[in-house]
This record gives structure tokens, C-alpha cells and sequence, in this order.
């Protein structure tokens, strides 16, 4: 994190978001059509991403090799599923769960998105400059993140989507529900071992929504340490997912104060 690599990919980032952006709110082109770019970005960037990472990896006796994808590339981390999002909103035909899924984008695209260029999981330490650039894997990250970041702030601006203080709640029962079921697939994809019965050690766990280990390093060494992180981290998305809901919050209190007034 803020190796010399992740800092010219910030300012790659911020210039090619900054640029998409103004250029979206300058031509105001239909949600739908920028919803059908994104989902072509969805499939070369995945396709990118798994084609990249894919490793040939020897059997324990040495006699075969496998192709393999290690687990925490699979698309089980939120900027991942909202590959599916996407998808849903461009071609649903309901328009009440588009708008609920449009809700849920809204936020969740831009804060989680922009959480992951500022916190690259691609690089440690020692990745150099030349790691940083020299491989396709950190194009498709930021990029796909930077696209990300925008289409949910376009969402929000495009006039599209009439958001409502209901969306906050729906936002916030799916995010919940999502991060729920990343406590099972953290479990199901790492190796534990047992002896005699008995679990002994884990290894190799994923970390899906960061529900597994804090991104920052920070040691969890006790179950309650991992309670009060949890508790943290429900505090940052009610906070934050609040902020970005809040001018809806004031327009709907507007215009019901206007309606009694009428």
C-alpha cells in the first residue's frame, strides 16, 4: 500500500475517474447505455483477471500438473458481485428490483471500489514499480475499480433512479445479508487441519468482505477482537452508506414537509 507502483496507479486512477465522469455528466447518456459498456467491462476484465492468475501447479508426488485459480480470485468479493449486479440492472425487466438493485450499486460501487484502489490486495512491500506495470493483473484491478467508482456515482446523478430513504434499508439488508454469507465461504474455502477429530490449525483462508482478517494488518488473536472489528466495520457502512444517501433523506423530508403545507 502507497508503494511508488500504487501511487502513479492513483494518480492513473483519479485522472481516468475524474475524466469518465465529467465526460458522463457532460453528455448525460442513458443509464442503460452506460450500464451495457459496463457490463463488456465486466467480462474482458474477468476474463483478464482469472487468465492472469491462473497458475500450473505440480501435484504433491510431482507427476502431474494442475491448472489452478487460487480461492480469493474467485468473485465472491463485493466489487466482484457487482458484476452480476450490473448484468441484472442492465437487462431486468422488474422495474421495482432494478431500482433496488440500482439503489444498492449506488453506494456500494463507489465506496467499496474506491476502499479497494486506495487498499490494493494485488500489492505488498516489495512490489515494485516494474510489477506494478509489467503485468495485466493491476490493469484490470484499478481499472475495473475506477469503473466501478463511476458507475455508481452516475447513477445517482443520471436522474434515472428515483432514490428513496427505503433504499438505505434495502442497501443495508442486502450488504448485511451478503457479508453474512462470506462468513461460510471464508470457512469453506480455507484448509484446516484436524488430528484425531480434533481442528488444529487453519490456513490459507480467504478473506470475502474483509469479514476474515482487517485489511490493514491489524492482528485479530481473539474472538472478541474479532467482534469489536466486526463492530467497526458495521459502524463505517451505516456511517458511510448513510452520507451518501443523505441528500435523498433531505429531499424526501422537503417534500413531505412541502405536501403538508399544500
Amino acid at each position: 500500500m502507497f508503494t511508488m507502483g500504487h501511487i502513479i496507479w492513483l494518480a492513473i486512477c483519479l485522472v481516468s475517474g475524474v475524466g469518465a465522469f465529467w465526460y458522463l455528466k457532460k453528455n448525460k447518456p442513458a443509464l442503460e447505455k452506460v450500464l451495457s459498456v459496463a457490463c463488456v467491462g465486466c467480462v474482458l476484465s474477468e476474463l483478464v483477471k482469472t487468465f492472469s492468475v491462473l497458475q500450473m501447479v505440480p501435484s504433491a508426488d510431482g507427476t502431474t500438473m494442475h491448472l489452478y485459480l487460487e480461492m480469493h480470485h474467485l468473485p465472491l468479493h463485493l466489487c466482484s458481485i457487482q458484476i452480476a449486479m450490473i448484468f441484472y440492472a442492465r437487462f431486468s425487466k422488474n422495474k421495482a428490483n432494478r431500482e433496488t438493485v440500482l439503489a444498492f450499486m449506488y453506494p456500494t460501487c463507489a465506496i467499496g471500489a474506491f476502499l479497494a484502489i486506495m487498499m490494493p490486495s494485488i500489492f505488498t512491500a516489495s512490489t515494485s514499480v516494474a510489477d506494478a506495470f509489467l503485468r495485466a493483473h493491476p490493469y484490470q484491478y484499478f481499472l475495473y475499480h475506477v469503473m466501478l467508482v463511476v458507475l455508481g456515482l452516475y447513477i445517482a446523478v443520471s436522474g434515472e433512479v428515483d432514490m428513496k430513504p427505503k433504499h438505505y434499508r434495502s442497501t443495508m439488508a442486502i450488504l448485511s445479508v451478503l457479508a453474512f454469507a462470506s462468513i461460510y465461504f471464508n470457512s469453506m474455502f480455507a484448509a484446516p487441519t484436524y488430528v484425531n477429530g480434533e481442528l488444529v490449525s487453519v490456513d490459507m483462508s480467504t478473506n470475502f468482505f474483509f469479514t476474515q482478517e482487517a485489511p490493514l494488518g491489524i492482528a485479530l488473536t481473539e474472538k472478541w477482537h474479532w467482534f469489536v472489528y466486526l463492530g467497526v466495520i458495521i459502524t463505517l457502512g451505516v456511517v458511510l452508506i448513510g452520507l451518501f444517501y443523505l441528500p435523498f433523506f433531505i429531499k424526501a423530508a422537503k417534500e413531505k414537509k412541502e405536501a403538508a403545507s399544500a
